[in-house]
């Protein structure tokens, strides 16, 4: 793990100025008392709220282009994988040597490690494996759960170098169907009671409604074609309602990080369909969006019971949103907007509920 790798320097820097290296720090700052001498980037600034920005310091500690480091430095890469294709070339080329990426397994043996020592969010399934996808067990004798985890694919998918074949739960379904004539999978979410044709608005939540109103199992899931949760049905135990992938850790905050992606437009009507519908709630709810831990992808597995609250919740706010927003704020309806409050109100529902749900965690993989 990285913290045994920097047992052997006494100074190291992080590439990432986002959550995954603000994850890293605080985590390897909380199990080793060591800060890194500066975050590292391949620029330092960027559009407001616009993906690629960069903040010039995180937590007084400075982010800095790469072209000031020394070859020399050790360096923990904190990016997604999917940017560490092209970032591990480039410092293998420029003569930097002493590197650490933070694969995916990587990241989860870290955090895992850190809210552990914190006491929060919980993880089951492996912990220090290397092994890409956990293996189908052969059942024991225990009671067989009946469980569908379902991945949505899209037809302007693009192919991907490394997808692990599909466990026999693991069920592709189309999304956005009704908006094209190709078809992709043998389950689509046009069938039945459906919003596919909201697809571009909504993305997954398109399959997440689907799922919500056309199953019967006794447990639910939903991942992504190019990201999975690394699930085995002997985990769905009877003292667990939901399992969630462990959530990011935000600077300065998850609305901060809500921002990157979309307007304070967006944000405000969000804000204001809360305090509408859920007056009782919103102070706590504020309190979520503007705290550090954020669950994102929508990657969710629940008892149905539990997973059919969540979306009855999640869907009276959006829908109110469509009907009593739209007009002032054009764009919930023109962009993807609804993808983005998506991530926010999953984590917003899930967060809420740490007492009154029995949550555990897993490792997530994103293949590229």
């Amino acid at each position: 793990m990285v913290v045994e790798w920097l047992q052997d320097t006494d100074s190291f820097v992080i590439y990432g100025a986002q959550v995954i290296a603000y994850g890293a720090y605080t985590a390897i700052m909380r199990l080793t008392g060591r800060k890194p001498e500066c975050f590292v980037v391949g620029k330092t600034k960027g559009k407001a709220n616009y993906p690629t920005g960069n903040p010039e310091q995180i937590e007084g500690i400075p982010v800095r282009p790469i072209e000031e480091i020394p070859e020399d430095s050790y360096i923990v890469v904190g990016v997604t994988e999917l940017i560490q294709k092209e970032v591990l070339p480039f410092l293998t080329e420029n003569g930097y040597h002493n590197v650490f990426p933070l694969t995916q397994h990587e990241e989860h043996l870290l955090m895992s490690a850190y809210y552990g020592s914190i006491g929060k969010f919980p993880v089951i399934g492996r912990t220090s494996d290397s092994s890409k996808k956990l293996p189908e067990i052969e059942s024991d004798g225990a009671r067989e759960v009946d469980f569908a985890l379902y991945e949505v694919r899209n037809d302007r998918d693009k192919p991907l170098a490394d997808h692990p074949d599909l466990f026999s739960f693991e069920i592709p379904i189309q999304a956005g169907a009704a908006l094209t004539d190709t078809k992709i999978a043998c389950i689509s979410d046009n069938t039945g009671d459906n919003i596919s044709e909201k697809n571009r608005m909504y993305c997954e939540m398109t399959v997440a409604y689907w799922i919500w109103k056309n199953t019967l199992h006794e447990w639910v899931g939903l991942e992504h074609y190019r990201r999975h949760l690394l699930i085995k049905p002997e985990m769905l135990l009877d003292d667990i309602d939901a399992i969630m992938p462990l959530p990011y850790i935000c600077y300065p905050h998850e609305v901060s990080q809500f921002l990157r992606f979309t307007t304070e437009g967006v944000f405000n009507a969000l804000l204001k369909s809360l305090q509408e519908l859920h007056p009782d709630e919103y102070e706590e709810y504020r309190s979520i969006l503007y705290g550090k831990y954020q669950y994102t992808y929508d990657l969710v597995c629940a008892r149905k019971p539990v997973y059919d609250d969540y979306c009855r919740w999640f869907f009276e706010i959006t829908e109110y949103m469509e009907d009593k927003m739209s007009e002032t704020v054009p764009e919930l309806l023109e962009t993807r907007a609804f993808s983005y409050v998506a991530e926010v109100l999953t984590n917003l529902y899930f967060m809420s509920h740490q007492k009154a749900l029995r949550i555990r965690h897993v490792e997530k993989e994103i293949y590229v």
